[in-house]
């Protein structure tokens, strides 16, 4: 039997969290290739209190403002970055990316349709070799890449001739 989305309580995805072994790297990978502004980072190696003399240990970056309710209180979408080596609340529970391990699969963004050729054409600019793919189920069209440390990113939007 299908949910009652009316009775849903989602109301919106607020954070997706990934591990990285190079922060400053994904960081840059993330502003520069997505747009996704910092919106804040710090060092958190002995603790929540930071340290602000010290290497960040986390960022947090934008992907959209967000119409939900705790959007309207100044949370965005978010994407996390955590250096799971030297963050007080990752160390020693990650032991980094096996993919033959792991449930991960890839992180989709939405992108407007009118601009699926120019991000294709920017993506191969950048060397990143975008993997066209149409998805007639979802009358959907997207672009797979990879980002720095190998996780698959995807670029989705409406295909304009579904």
């Amino acid at each position: 039997m299908a949910p009652d989305l009316r009775s849903r309580v989602v109301t919106g995805v607020a954070e997706v969290a990934l591990n990285v072994r190079d922060l400053p790297r994904m960081r840059q990978f993330y502003e520069e290739v997505l747009g996704f502004p910092l919106l804040y980072q710090g060092c958190h190696e002995d603790g929540p209190e930071p340290d602000p003399a010290g290497e960040p240990t986390i960022a947090f970056l934008t992907i959209a403002e967000s119409g939900t309710p705790l959007g309207r209180r100044g949370h965005p979408q978010i994407l996390a970055l955590i250096d799971y080596r030297r963050h007080a609340f990752a160390q020693g529970r990650f032991r980094g990316h096996e993919p033959s391990r792991s449930t991960f699969n890839h992180l989709a963004f939405e992108i407007p349709a009118d601009r699926y050729e120019a991000e294709r054409g920017r993506l191969t600019e950048r060397g990143l070799e975008p993997d066209a793919r149409s998805l007639p189920g979802m009358s959907a069209r997207s672009l797979f890449f990879d980002d720095p440390e190998g996780n698959q990113i995807e670029l989705i939007c409406p295909d304009p001739g579904a």
